[in-house]
């Protein structure tokens, strides 16, 4: 498995595009401190801290800072210190990335064979699905086939690997492992699957096995560590339930019914710091609400609400208060998780990833419209909204300082949603 330096190079293309006049913001580069490292972001629930968003775009949208040609998958893009990391298909291979945020220009890659498995198809597309996940100096990365590596960040050196199905029996999805890792403490945790394992904990330096959990079955969501009255739970979807897993013994704390009649989950589950859990797929299964108490030992679970119409497939989702907000189908929706009730629908939108920062919401929809809005428990209002990639856009994007990050089926992007920076002018002679 060699470091190659070949075709993920592409082209890159700097489109200058003028902001609007009247918006507000700072210009310039993303906060130093600012970063993306996991699945969702900062806190893994699209939400962040960045300020200084316009509030309209010109007619052709906000201004492209550059853009390239990029291989096949829907994996994430991570940030740290001016560099973006995320995985991408070539022929029979996978490749681990690292780009030049400001140009979009490869820096090093990764790239290992990676051939579907015979229980595999690539109807959906060829993968990779999970994002990566940063921590320290390393970067590690779970391909469309359940291989496993961890890269030194600085320069792409393997530092150590593992193949999941081969070495642990674990799962082979048909769609694709699409499950992103999770740190915890010292380890690297990721979801195996199979006869032997749930998940996996892999000490985060030299990959030795630290901690296993029960087995249970693994579907396509990425799992979220959570408190649930001061104990450390690992909770994640299974093809037909969800699961809460002790983090110390790795034994099942609780498990609650969530089937729908294609027996996958792909997205959420979604956390607040009142103990609601919100979990939700597409089909008959709709969303429901749980509140997990723990006394005297035990975890219980108790579903309090349920709305078979608030159905989130394999897009993000953003909680605020008691309010969910995600696309569902052809709409986005506001949801109410403690009654139940969906306060809102707005169509438009297919199967829209949402994040949220500055008091707006963006939107990038699976027919590649991006989309700027605010949003209440009560109301959806459309601020600005452009025609940006083609169909099918899955990949969420990812948000940093007023820089967003966009990927298509065949292309990579870098917007500038602050306002754009002033072109400086020689010095008078």
């Amino acid at each position: 498995m060699a470091k190659g330096r070949g075709s993920m190079r592409g082209v890159v293309a700097g489109v200058g595009v003028l902001a609007c006049a009247c918006g507000l913001g700072v210009a310039g580069p993303p906060e130093v401190a600012a970063s993306w490292t996991q699945w969702g972001g900062p806190d893994r629930n699209f939400t962040v801290a960045s300020r200084g968003l316009l509030s309209a775009w010109p007619e052709a949208g906000p201004a492209r800072l550059w853009s390239r040609e990029f291989g096949a998958g829907y994996s994430a893009v991570l940030y740290e210190n001016g560099r973006l990391y995320t995985m991408a298909r070539e022929g029979e291979d996978e490749v681990v990335v690292a780009l030049d945020a400001d140009s979009g220009k490869t820096v090093w890659e990764y790239r290992y064979p990676a051939p579907h498995h015979e229980n595999q198809t690539a109807q959906f597309g060829g993968g990779p699905n999970a994002a990566p996940l940063i921590v320290g100096e390393f970067l590690y990365a779970v391909g469309f086939t359940s291989k496993l590596h961890c890269l030194k960040k600085q320069d792409g050196t393997l530092v150590w690997s593992h193949d999941l199905v081969t070495e642990f029996g674990g799962a082979m999805p048909q769609f694709g492992y699409s499950a992103s890792p999770i740190a915890y403490e010292s380890m690297v945790v990721v979801l195996v699957g199979g006869e032997k394992h749930g998940a996996v904990g892999f000490d985060q330096a030299d990959g030795s096995k630290r901690w296993q959990a029960v087995p249970v079955d693994i579907s396509y969501a990425s799992p979220l560590i959570i408190d649930v009255d001061g104990q450390d739970q690992l909770v994640f979807m299974t093809p037909t339930e969800v699961v809460g897993i002790d983090l110390r013994a790795g034994k099942i704390e609780w498990r609650h019914p969530h089937e729908n009649q294609y027996k996958n989950n792909c997205a959420g589950p979604w956390w607040g710091d009142d103990n609601l859990l919100f979990v939700s797929s597409q089909g008959d299964a709709g969303g429901r609400t749980l509140k997990l108490t723990r006394r005297e030992e035990r975890t219980t679970v108790e579903e309090i609400a349920r709305d078979r119409k608030m159905k989130v497939f394999h897009n993000s989702g953003v909680r605020l208060g008691d309010t969910f907000y995600a696309g569902s189908h052809e709409f986005v929706a506001a949801h109410n998780v403690r009654t139940g009730e969906t306060t809102w629908k707005e169509r438009g939108f297919s199967e829209a990833n949402v994040l949220v920062a500055d008091g707006k919401m963006i939107l990038l929809d699976e027919n590649g419209q991006l989309a700027l809005a605010t949003v209440s428990s009560k109301e959806f209002t459309v601020l600005a909204q452009v025609q940006l990639l083609e169909k099918p856009t899955w990949t969420a994007p990812t948000l940093v300082g007023t820089r967003l990050y966009v990927r298509g089926q065949d292309k990579l992007m870098a917007l500038e949603l602050g306002a754009a920076p002033t072109p400086s002018r020689p010095p008078s002679p």
